[in-house]
């Protein structure tokens, strides 16, 4: 009898371990301060800025408020409301991207990112964000060579300004 409840407590003892660790490796992520602040100062001589219906804009307002209010799962519902009105937008898939880091839900902020990478602007402010998210969730993830490379492409999104003389 004693020792089952000796192995009832060492489980119990294991599972709290376990739970903590898990609890210790989420990271929370500050999307504005790592993602979208410094893409923001991106000053690339071309700036690809997709166009998307109203409806989509007004949808991405709300992802944003509702992940602010730490409801990052309804955000998450919104976004996939505005990829259905527009399927292919890479400015949708990048906040998609965004919130998943925010939920620590490192594989699927890699797929979006991804493919705003693969499929997306190659110019301005949403290539760079694109690019951040990607080398911020393979580092997450143990990634070293995929970060490596999304951190070296952050150049090629700006485009500089001819020197004038």
């Amino acid at each position: 009898m004693q020792n089952h409840n000796t192995n009832k407590t060492l489980l119990a003892a294991l599972m709290a371990c376990l739970l903590f660790t898990s609890c210790s490796n989420r990271k929370v992520v500050d999307v504005d301060e790592t993602i979208r602040d410094p893409s923001a100062e991106n000053g690339s001589l071309i700036q690809v800025n997709p166009m998307i219906p109203n409806a989509v804009s007004l949808l991405l307002l709300e992802s944003d408020e509702l992940v602010s209010q730490g409801q990052a799962t309804q955000a998450i519902l919104t976004l996939k409301r505005a990829l259905s009105i527009s399927p292919g937008s890479a400015l949708v898939q990048q906040h998609l991207a965004e919130v998943y880091l925010v939920e620590a839900a490192y594989k699927e902020a890699m797929y979006w990112s991804t493919l705003v990478v693969n499929q997306g602007p190659d110019q301005g402010e949403l290539c760079e964000r694109s690019r951040r998210t990607q080398a911020l969730a393979a580092e997450l993830l143990g990634q070293v060579e995929v970060q490596a490379r999304a951190l070296e492409s952050i150049d090629s999104c700006t485009t500089a300004k001819p020197a004038q003389y």
